[in-house]
């Protein structure tokens, strides 16, 4: 019974976002651009900063905000380590391909990784200096690796959202035109 309700909720949570990302008032270009945009953002290890920078490159490029905003929180605390730790593998090969310098072999990253983000750790170090110390100590040691994971990354997984985007919401639209949209040029 508790299943049942469980993934009841979990569609009606599914079912909210896309009713709201499908039905905003703006051309599909545009709210693809801002799911995109969002994506790659959530992408940059730039933690904390992902709200601002999502708000100024969406006013910047003409994108929808809150379809920005709304896709920045695929990052979040639980999130980190699965985006962060593979993004930080690609990377690492691409630098390994360009011969740039290794700072810490593969096993160690691995290893303070997966004591940094263990989820008692996280759930009880996030808020303790000790532990925003080590996750900086890493961040600073494995950065060029990381920012190089995280660009390659973010631009495969925001190409890949603006295009099922796009066509989500163009499918939509189509399917439903009844619906009153507005025409909004791009």
């Amino acid at each position: 019974m508790a299943k049942i309700a469980r993934k009841k909720r979990k569609h009606k949570i599914l079912r909210y976002l896309e009713y709201k990302i499908l039905h905003i008032e703006d051309s599909p270009h545009k709210i693809s651009l801002g799911v995109a945009l969002g994506l790659f953002i959530a992408w940059t290890p730039l933690l904390g900063l992902h709200i601002f920078m999502a708000i100024a490159m969406s006013v910047l490029l003409k994108a929808n905000k809150f379809a920005a905003l709304v896709s920045i929180w695929v990052s979040n605390v639980f999130t980190f380590a699965i985006i962060y730790y593979p993004a930080y593998v690609v990377g690492r090969v691409i630098c390994n391909i360009f011969a740039m310098h290794e700072n810490q072999n593969e096993e160690q990253v691995s290893h303070i990784f997966g004591e940094l983000f263990k989820p008692s750790n996280v759930m009880a170090g996030i808020f303790s200096k000790a532990y925003w110390v080590r996750f900086w100590t890493l961040t600073k040691s494995i950065g060029p690796e990381l920012w190089v994971g995280c660009t390659v990354v973010g631009l495969a997984v925001a190409i890949g959202g603006y295009l099922i985007c796009y066509y989500m919401i163009k499918n939509h639209r189509e399917k439903n035109p009844h619906r009153r949209y507005r025409v909004i040029s791009q």
